[in-house]
């Protein structure tokens, strides 16, 4: 009788304990590849605390030595998400992470992606997004519920995508976000690190550094508003 090997399931720490950190969890049990070790916190108060049934095991800047202790934390996920509508302040705290640890990819079950796509490391997934054949998915991105990327298309690194996002353009530059309910138009570029706001609707290029606004989008340079925390 032929014999069958059980996978065994990799432990993982998930860095942060606010929204972002908390939705994944869900995820990363129905995904059922990675155990949850536990959370890493920024936050002396919630040491100890219990979050969703998970324990709260250490400040980021003891990450180093809890893993030598714990050899058998493999993975992280990183938790943290856009702030005052930037993810520039991510870039930092991934180039650090993965030096201690592999980035997860977190996918939703419920999603569905091509097999003719690519997807990079870090790369977080909620239910029901549809990605395409070809596109080109850049590492450390987030991709929210509801979300469809057409075909074709390539996303830079750190790029948030929002929920109910429908996307027929071209390409989109690392660190860009773009928030709930925006349509790209076909064949649009978006450049990086800009901020595409709810419900807008790009009908043509854009350049980086540019907050996008309305339907046809207007744009204002990203350096008027203050919206570059962690640049």
């Amino acid at each position: 009788m032929a014999s069958s090997k059980r996978e065994i399931k990799k432990n993982l720490v998930i860095i942060g304990c606010g929204e972002h950190a908390r939705c994944a969890v869900e995820v990363i049990e129905a995904q059922a590849l990675y155990n949850i070790f536990g959370f890493v916190t920024n936050s002396e108060s919630e040491l100890g605390k219990i979050c969703y049934g998970y324990p709260v095991l250490c400040l980021d800047d003891q990450l180093t030595d809890m893993c030598k202790e714990n050899r058998d934390i493999g993975h992280y996920f990183l938790g943290i998400g856009v702030a005052s509508g930037s993810m520039l302040g991510r870039v930092s705290i991934y180039q650090r992470l993965d030096k201690i640890l592999s980035p997860a990819n977190v996918i939703a079950p419920e999603s569905v992606i091509s097999r003719y796509s690519t997807i990079g490391e870090g790369i977080f997934i909620e239910p029901y997004v549809r990605i395409s054949n070809g596109v080109k998915l850049g590492n450390h991105c987030i991709v929210q519920s509801f979300t469809a990327i057409n075909h074709d298309q390539t996303i830079g690194d750190n790029v948030l995508i929002g929920c109910n996002v429908a996307m027929a353009g071209e390409s989109v530059g690392s660190h860009t976000t773009i928030a709930d309910g925006a349509t790209i138009g076909f064949k649009k570029s978006i450049g990086s690190n800009c901020l595409i706001t709810d419900g807008t609707v790009v009908t043509k290029d854009l350049p980086n550094n540019v907050v996008a606004y309305g339907n046809p989008a207007k744009t204002l340079p990203r350096d008027r508003l203050d919206l570059s925390a962690g640049k």
